[in-house]
């Protein structure tokens, strides 16, 4: 594939370190992809939903980066890592968990795919993407899940039924950009391990499908 131009909101370029044959840009006019990296929690009145007790924020951070995804056009992809997934969850129609365990672990864990493909991804999280109020198919692809679920609890204004712990989420929805949601964290992650490569793969597959769209 042709070199990818990467913008990057905010100052942490690291994020960006695992994609194959990207070149950094200083202007998101000018990028194929507009990453979204790690951090505070993402403030819950982005997503109408009530703030829970170990939420920690930053509303001013949530809004800049907010602006800046609306500034996408359509045919850019939005990426997200970490606390950049979940906050393109949100802008994207989901919600979160605001709080669960079995993730801020700073190692690796498993994820797997419908087809059965198990790989692991470094994971430090304790809030996580809730799709689950979406169309299946039609807003959304879950592409990669924890399985068996680690949590044991899941806490949050809206949180019902968790049936999959999300991992990685493509986001398709009418009329915002095309968004790539990884909660992991590949920038931390060995260029050689499994992950890395079909990851990329799924960069260069999302990629192509926000530059078909016409809406």
């Amino acid at each position: 594939m042709e070199e990818i131009k990467i913008y990057v909101v905010g100052n942490a370029t690291n994020y960006a370190s695992w994609i194959n044959n990207h070149k950094l840009v200083d202007n998101i006019e000018d990028a194929d992809i507009v990453l979204f990296t790690g951090g505070e929690d993402v403030d819950p009145s982005i997503y109408g939903k009530e703030k829970h007790p170990r939420t920690f924020s930053n509303l001013e951070r949530d809004l800049k980066e907010k602006a800046e995804f609306e500034k996408m056009k359509p045919t850019q992809l939005a990426l997200g890592i970490c606390r950049g997934s979940q906050l393109l969850c949100a802008l994207n129609g989901g919600i979160l968990i605001q709080d669960c365990a079995g993730h801020a672990m700073f190692e690796t864990h498993e994820i797997t795919n419908s087809g059965g493909v198990v790989v692991n991804i470094t994971s430090t999280h304790h809030q996580m993407q809730y799709p689950f109020n979406l169309t299946n198919g039609k807003d959304y692809d879950l592409l990669f899940y924890a399985k068996p679920n680690r949590s044991y609890y899941y806490d949050g204004d809206g949180i019902e039924n968790v049936p999959f712990e999300p991992e990685v989420v493509y986001y398709h929805v009418k009329g915002k950009p095309c968004s790539l949601a990884i909660q992991g964290h590949p920038e931390m992650m060995r260029k050689e391990a499994p992950v890395i490569e079909i990851l990329n793969k799924l960069v260069e597959k999302c990629l192509t499908d926000a530059r078909s769209k016409t809406f």
